[in-house]
């Protein structure tokens, strides 16, 4: 096993809920935009690979999506996911690099998105902390 494997596995085995869901949206994004690339150099066959994998991720980003606390954003966001699928296959099939022009931007406001969420939450997670609690030494923390 290579460093940069071990690094990765450590860092998904360790990685919070929401930070392995920023990473499975970031593999979504890097593959289409290699898929991009290669359809704009001709290269159909890694094209297609790159889309099948961006398509992968969104596929696990749907299957995480739980409707029991507000089944009304969960529908929508499956239904942001289902356009971002649709528009990777169509790039697919037609070799089109246009219809990337439809998914991307909505894959990287998504990131964009879920990255302030997770410093609202900090923030939020911080203020609820105690003033004593944060400060002082203790062996035990």
């Amino acid at each position: 096993m290579s460093f940069s494997t071990e690094y990765l596995e450590t860092k998904v085995l360790t990685a919070t809920p929401h930070q392995l869901h920023l990473l499975v949206i970031d593999g979504a994004i890097r593959h289409a935009t290699s898929a991009e690339a290669a359809l704009l150099a001709g290269d159909f066959a890694r094209a297609d690979a790159q889309l099948e994998r961006s398509n992968q991720c969104v596929s696990e980003l749907m299957a995480g999506l739980k409707s029991n606390r507000q089944p009304q954003l969960v529908e929508q966001l499956k239904a942001v996911f289902v356009f971002v699928q649709r528009s990777l296959g169509q790039a697919q099939l037609r070799h089109d690099p246009a219809r990337l022009a439809d998914a991307l931007p909505v894959l990287r406001l998504h990131r964009e998105t879920w990255l302030a969420l997770g410093k609202k939450l900090a923030q939020e997670s911080a203020a609820d902390v105690p003033a004593e609690a944060g400060s002082g030494y203790s062996w035990s923390s």
